[in-house]
């Protein structure tokens, strides 16, 4: 958690602040036992998450300390951190914009521009000729290929191939999203999922790329321009959230209600994504925040954040 905010922090920092947070407060010693480990090593927990705002001695109680919200302490720096992500989104598509107006289009252009239909086909043969990753962004109404075949296009993955996929809110609109993604995961591929919106991106073997520019053009990069791309999609998986969590011990319909829920999805919405009605998903939402102790959806996305729930 911290690291993907750009924080200095280790897997016990993060579990001392969620120790942290469900307690009113604590001491040093108490942090230490709680995780299981030695005095100093707590104390240099407690030194890091003090930096990082994290958390803030207790008036009147000496020794101890407390919990301070996180999106009061780190929601500045995701903020500053989306703000990031955009520009270097505007930089990327500038950037290919002047180097096509200086160069023209002669075969040896790095950057291409690829229009109407066949988009379509060169994405297809850039994911055949992946040998060792397969990088991408999915995000809204899809005038390309459809989500439903968004993966089935895809041609059968070499062994050990790299595919990573981040998808945004509004791919989790379109029909059919949540069986493309869940056929994804069936085939190992990792995803993960963004609230702020994002543009269409594919990179293979971090050696080609293609960017939407329009719903009718594609841009194609090559190296060195590519890396530009590969830093923008590393950056936004770092501070993504993953996808289903295989480890939260919540029923899989229970998951993805609270994933779509989180993505800003109406129940209605969520309900003809999941299959099911919108007095299911109400009624399990209901179960979740009964399982929760707390009383508002808002809260609800707060607990399942901070219990690795999605």
């Amino acid at each position: 958690m911290l690291t993907d905010l750009g924080l200095d922090g280790s897997a016990d920092d993060v579990k001392a602040f969620r120790y942290l947070a469900s307690v009113p407060s604590a001491s040093t010693r108490d942090i230490a036992d709680a995780l299981g480990c030695p005095l100093a090593t707590a104390e240099g927990i407690v030194e890091r998450l003090a930096t990082h705002g994290l958390m803030a001695p207790v008036s009147g109680g000496e020794g101890r300390w407390a919990a301070l919200p996180p999106e009061i302490a780190l929601g500045p720096r995701l903020t500053r951190l989306r703000e990031s992500t955009r520009r270097a989104e505007v930089a990327l598509a500038e950037l290919g914009e002047a180097y096509r107006r200086e160069r023209g289009s002669s075969p040896s252009d790095l950057v291409e521009y690829i229009d109407g239909p066949a988009q379509a086909q060169r994405l297809l043969e850039i994911q055949s000729a992946a040998k060792e990753s397969l990088w991408a962004f999915q995000t809204g109404t899809n005038t390309v290929t459809s989500v439903a075949s968004t993966v089935t296009m895809e041609p059968a993955a070499p062994p050990g191939l790299e595919n990573r996929v981040i998808v945004d809110s509004e791919f989790l609109t379109e029909p059919e999203a949540v069986r493309a993604l869940n056929d994804r995961l069936s085939l190992g591929h990792q995803v993960r999922v963004v609230d702020h919106p994002l543009m269409k991106l594919a990179i293979a073997d971090r050696s080609v790329a293609l960017v939407r520019t329009s719903p009718q053009r594609t841009m194609m990069i090559r190296q060195p321009l590519v890396v530009l791309a590969c830093e923008l999609f590393e950056a936004t998986w770092r501070r993504a959230r993953p996808y289903l969590r295989d480890d939260s011990g919540l029923e899989p319909l229970d998951r993805q209600i609270l994933q779509l829920m989180l993505s800003g999805l109406t129940d209605t919405a969520t309900a003809h994504q999941i299959g099911t009605s919108p007095r299911t998903v109400q009624r399990r939402l209901r179960a979740l925040m009964d399982t929760a102790r707390v009383t508002s959806r808002l809260q609800l996305a707060w607990h399942a954040l901070r219990n690795s729930w999605i």
